[in-house]
């Protein structure tokens, strides 16, 4: 499965603060996120849905290829960033771009893993 992957530009603008609330809001959708990510083990597919419980934010997810696996892990925000654990790649962070229809989350792992999430 091959999975294009686009960069954005450096320097660009970063999201005010006062704009977390509308990152938060987008990420929250109910129907969730189909994440997409590649890196030096190879590519794959995972569901991602975002909740709030008890006042955190958790993110439920659902490796679907290469191979099954469920876990959920706490997300932590940042003015237009967030980071959670995904159930292989520890620490991925994503940047908020909310003018990217497509896309508007797309980041990577210290593991080098680059990571985009769609709309489901």
């Amino acid at each position: 499965m091959a999975i294009a992957f686009s960069h954005p530009a450096a320097g660009m603008a970063q999201v005010p603060t006062q704009d977390t609330d509308r990152m938060i809001d987008a990420l929250l959708r109910p129907t969730g996120w189909r994440a997409e990510w590649q890196g030096p083990g190879g590519a794959g597919v995972t569901e991602v849905v975002f909740q709030r419980r008890d006042g955190k934010l958790i993110a439920k997810i659902r490796l679907i290829t290469p191979s099954e696996m469920t876990c959920e892990n706490p997300v932590t925000v940042g003015p237009d960033t967030v980071t959670f654990d995904g159930c292989r790649d520890p620490a991925v962070t994503l940047t908020f771009a909310a003018n990217d229809k497509d896309i508007p989350f797309r980041g990577r792992s210290p593991r080098g893993y680059e990571w985009q999430l769609r709309a489901k």
